[in-house]
């Protein structure tokens, strides 16, 4: 039996990205969560989860454990914004792209049952959205294949009686004429 670690792949990407680039915790950030911009003139990267798909599911009964397993194969967009106050973010954005493709990222990949794909699209130059503030921004794309699963006991296979018939003792007589 398989068992199923189900951890967002927004997560893995962050984690892989903090432990490649050398980032803190408050350097590497959760879109959807509350945060602030850091102040210092160091890089820091804003990660986006752009909606999953589906792209398989399955459900079936392991009668071995009297259990119903059921797993999905999801596609996650996540966006990378890798972002600075200086130049850092500009000479420092091809490592993203070498920390997804690390051993480490591949033993993590590997753990949580998840793959980044590999990058094969570009990274825009963001920076242009907000030039009064002088933040240097680049944006790029990865798409993370993750499969997600749960296994639950299931009863109720295992209490049928299965069906059974009623008798009368004298049934009825067949007149015929």
């Amino acid at each position: 039996m398989t068992a199923y670690i189900n951890r967002e792949p927004l997560k893995v990407v962050a984690q892989i990205i903090q432990e490649q680039l050398g980032l803190d915790v408050f350097h590497v950030i959760d879109a959807t969560e509350k945060f602030d911009i850091p102040v210092d003139q160091g890089l820091f990267v804003v990660l986006f989860d752009e909606g999953p798909s589906i792209i398989s599911r399955s459900n079936w009964f392991d009668p071995s454990t009297n259990s119903e397993v059921q797993t999905h194969t999801m596609l996650h967009p996540i966006k990378i914004e890798i972002c600075s106050f200086n130049h850092e973010a500009r000479q420092r954005k091809e490592e993203v792209a070498l920390a997804l493709d690390s051993i480490y990222a591949q033993q993590l990949m590997e753990q949580y049952q998840c793959q980044v794909s590999s990058m094969t699209g570009k990274f825009q130059d963001a920076s242009a959205a907000e030039p009064s503030s002088f933040l240097k921004r680049y944006s790029t794309v990865v798409n993370v294949m993750a499969i997600h699963g749960k296994v639950q006991p299931v009863d109720y296979f295992d209490k049928f009686n299965g069906a059974t018939v009623a008798q009368t003792v004298n049934p009825p007589e067949v007149h015929q004429s």
